[in-house]
C-alpha cells in the first residue's frame, strides 16, 4: 500500500514550539552571562569547566603549597588524595562538559513530538504550555535558593565522611584525637564541595523537568502506532534522547570513585565490603533513568493490545482468502502462484504482526539500558586494580563490553 504523502509531517509547515532548553536558565546561568562565561545563543562550555577548576582545584594546590602538604607532612598530601582528583578535576568540568551534550538532544526530543505528528494539531497549545511551565520552573529563583542550601546541608552534614579519618590536608589532628579544618579544608567545605553538590542537585532538578514534561505530554492523545519499526509505537526517539543522561551518571561516577579509592588504599576498608553499595547504586541510576520513559506504558502497552486485535483480525481475514485462493483452489481467474503479489503480502503482513508483539513497554531498547548500568559503573572499574592486574582488567571489561 502506498502510503498517502499529504498526511507525512512537513517540517516547514509543522507548528513550532519555544525550544524546551533546560540548560539555558536559572540565576546561576544568568550569574555565568554577566561574567562572560556564557554568551547569547553560545554555552561556552570549555571556559566555564576551565573556571570551575580554578574555582575549586587551583586554590586547593595554593593552600596546601603554603601549608607544605602538597607534596608530603601529612598522611595523605593533596597530590596524593584521589578524591581531589576525581571530584575538582572530573566530576565538577564533566557536569558542565556534557550541557553541551544533552541540551540539544532533549530540546530535539521534545521537538519531535511536533514534527512526528504524534502530538496532533489540538493539543498543540497544551503542548506549548508544558514547554512554557517547564521553562519558567527552570529559570526558578526559588528553585536555585534551595538546591544551595540543600547543597550546602548536604556537605556540613557529610565532610567528616569524605575521606578516612586521620591527619590529611585537610584536617589537621587535635590533643583530643578530634580533627580541625585547616585553610585548605575551609575552602574546600565552602566552596568545592557545595559547588558540586549544587551542579549535581541541579542536575537531578533538570531531570525531574523533563520527567514532569514528559508526563504531561503522555496525558495527551497521542498518535502512536503498533507496527512503527522502533518497536515503540513511534516513540523511540525519546529513550534515545534519554540515553545520554547516563553521562550525568558517569560524572558523578567519577566524583565518588576517589572518595571510594581512599577508603580502599588509606582507610583500610576491603573492596569487596563497598559492592553492596555500587550494586544499589548501579540499581538507582538505572530506575533513575527509566522513570521518566515509564510515563509512556499505559498508553504503549494500550496501543500493543490495540494493535495485536486490529491486525489480527486482518490477518484472520488475509490469510482465510489466501487459504481459499491458493490452497483450496477457489481462483476463478486461474491466476499463477508464481509472480502473485499475495505471497509476498502474507509476509509482509506477518512482520508487521512480528513488530507488534515485540513491543516494548518503555521507549528504549534494553540494550541501551544496560549500556546506562555500564556507565555508571565504569569509573569505578578502576577499584579493581587493587584486587588484580590491569591485564586482568582489561581482559574482564573486554569480556563485559562485548
Amino acid at each position: 500500500m502506498i502510503p498517502d504523502l499529504n498526511a507525512i509531517p512537513d517540517p516547514d509547515h509543522t507548528h513550532k514550539s519555544r525550544p524546551f532548553l533546560l540548560m539555558e536558565g536559572g540565576p546561576l546561568y544568568r550569574i555565568e552571562q554577566r561574567i562572560g562565561l556564557v554568551h547569547t545563543n553560545a554555552l561556552l562550555t570549555k571556559r566555564r569547566a576551565l573556571a570551575a577548576v580554578c574555582l575549586t582545584w587551583l586554590p586547593l594546590l595554593v593552600f596546601t603549597l603554603l601549608q607544605g602538604t602538597a607534596f608530603a607532612g601529612v598522611k595523605i598530601p593533596f597530590l596524593h588524595d584521589f578524591s581531589a582528583y576525581s571530584r575538582f578535576l572530573v566530576c565538577i568540568p564533566l557536569l558542565l562538559l556534557i550541557e553541551l551534550v544533552v541540551e540539544p538532544r532533549i530540546a530535539e526530543a521534545a521537538e519531535q513530538f511536533l514534527l512526528s505528528g504524534i502530538v496532533t494539531p489540538k493539543d498543540y497549545k497544551q503542548f506549548d504550555a508544558a514547554v512554557e511551565d517547564g521553562l519558567r520552573l527552570r529559570d526558578s529563583v526559588i528553585a536555585e535558593i534551595v538546591i544551595a542550601i540543600l547543597s550546602y546541608s548536604f556537605t556540613f552534614m557529610t565532610y567528616r565522611t569524605l575521606a578516612v579519618h586521620t591527619a590529611t590536608w585537610y584536617s589537621t589532628a587535635r590533643p583530643d584525637s578530634s580533627y580541625g579544618l585547616t585553610g585548605a579544608g575551609w575552602w574546600q567545605l565552602l566552596i568545592c564541595v557545595p559547588l558540586m553538590q549544587f551542579l549535581i542537585l541541579r542536575w537531578i532538578w533538570r531531570i525531574f523537568l523533563w520527567f514532569r514534561f514528559l508526563k504531561r505530554v503522555s496525558n495527551f492523545d497521542l498518535k502512536l502506532f503498533g507496527t512503527h519499526p522502533d518497536a515503540a509505537g513511534g516513540l523511540g526517539f525519546v529513550g534515545e534522547a534519554q540515553r545520554f543522561f547516563g553521562l550525568t551518571f558517569f560524572a558523578y561516577s567519577c566524583g565518588i570513585t576517589g572518595v571510594l579509592a581512599n577508603e580502599v588504599f588509606y582507610g583500610g576498608i576491603q573492596l569487596q565490603h563497598l559492592a553492596p553499595a555500587i550494586v544499589a547504586y548501579a540499581i538507582s541510576c538505572l530506575l533513575f533513568a527509566a522513570l521518566p520513559l515509564m510515563v509512556f506504558t499505559p498508553k504503549l502497552l494500550a496501543t500493543k493490545r490495540q494493535s495485536l486485535h486490529q491486525y489480527g483480525a486482518l490477518a484472520t481475514v488475509y490469510t482465510g482468502s489466501f487459504q481459499r485462493r491458493w490452497i483450496k483452489g477457489d481462483n476463478p481467474g486461474h491466476e499463477m502462484l508464481l509472480g502473485s503479489a499475495d505471497i509476498q503480502s502474507l509476509a509482509d503482513l506477518g512482520n508487521s504482526f512480528q513488530i507488534i508483539q515485540d513491543m516494548k513497554p518503555l521507549p528504549v531498547a534494553p540494550k541501551d539500558l544496560i549500556k546506562l548500568i555500564v556507565m555508571s559503573l565504569l569509573p569505578m572499574a578502576s577499584l579493581l586494580l587493587t584486587v588484580m592486574s590491569p591485564k586482568e582488567l582489561i581482559q574482564m571489561l573486554m569480556k563485559v563490553m562485548v
